[in-house]
C-alpha cells in the first residue's frame, strides 16, 4: 500500500515535468463534390485574416497560432481510445496584428478593440501613429478557442484618421479561415518516386 502511495504522485510529477505546448495540426477528409472524390487534408494550427481595413490606404493581416498544453502523444491516444473530454479539444489561440501604411502620410488609428469567437483579445486596445509606408507587428495576447473550428469570427473596432481619411467609430466582422494543406495520396507519391528514381538510373 506504501508503494502505491509513493507511486501516485511520482507520475502527477512526471507528467507536470513532460507536458509541453505543441501545436494543434489536425488531418481530417474533405469531399469535392465536382469530382465525387475524398480527399485528406491537414488542417494545420494557423488562422490568417488578411484586409484593407481601409481601401488603398492601410493592410491588416491577423494571425492566430494555436497551442496546447499537453503530454507528448496523449492527445492522440485519448483520441484513438475515444476517450477525450471537453476540456481536450481547448487550445490556447496566440494573436499577432500586422499593419502596413500603404501611403505617403502618417495614419493614426485608434484600436479599440479586436474578438475573436466573441472573447476580446487582451492587448488589443491602443494608440497607433503609423508614419509613411510604415509596418508594424503588434503582440495581441491570447484565449481559448476550440481546436476543432476551421473559421473564426473576428470583430474589429477602430478610429481611423488621417489625410484623406474621415474620423468615424467603425466596427467590421471578418472570417479568419485557417490554413489547411492537401495530404497527397500515397499512390501518387510512390509514383513521384518511381519517377525520380528513373530520371536518376538516366543520368547515370
Amino acid at each position: 500500500m506504501k508503494k502505491i502511495i509513493f507511486i501516485l504522485p511520482m507520475i502527477a510529477a512526471c507528467s507536470f515535468l513532460f507536458s509541453c505546448s505543441t501545436s494543434t495540426s489536425q488531418k481530417s477528409v474533405s469531399y469535392n463534390p465536382e469530382t465525387q472524390e475524398a480527399g485528406h487534408q491537414l488542417n494545420t494550427a494557423f488562422f490568417q485574416l488578411k484586409t484593407e481595413i481601409i481601401p488603398r490606404k492601410l493592410r491588416l493581416s491577423l494571425v492566430t497560432h494555436l497551442t496546447k498544453e499537453t503530454i507528448p502523444g496523449a492527445y492522440s491516444i485519448k483520441k484513438h481510445t475515444r476517450r477525450l473530454l471537453p476540456n481536450d479539444y481547448i487550445a490556447q489561440a496566440n494573436s499577432t496584428l500586422y499593419l502596413q501604411n500603404l501611403t505617403h502620410q502618417p495614419i493614426n488609428l485608434n484600436l479599440l478593440a479586436i474578438s475573436i469567437e466573441h472573447k476580446r483579445l487582451p492587448f488589443s486596445a491602443r494608440n497607433l501613429a503609423l508614419t509613411a509606408n510604415e509596418s508594424v507587428a503588434i503582440p495581441l495576447g491570447e484565449i481559448d478557442i476550440d481546436l476543432r473550428l476551421n473559421t473564426l469570427n473576428t470583430r474589429i473596432e477602430y478610429i481611423a484618421q488621417g489625410v484623406d481619411v474621415a474620423k468615424e467609430h467603425k466596427e467590421k466582422q471578418f472570417d479568419m479561415l485557417r490554413n489547411i494543406q492537401p495530404i497527397e495520396k500515397k499512390e501518387e507519391k510512390q509514383e513521384t518516386k518511381k519517377l525520380e528514381v528513373s530520371e536518376q538510373n538516366k543520368t547515370i
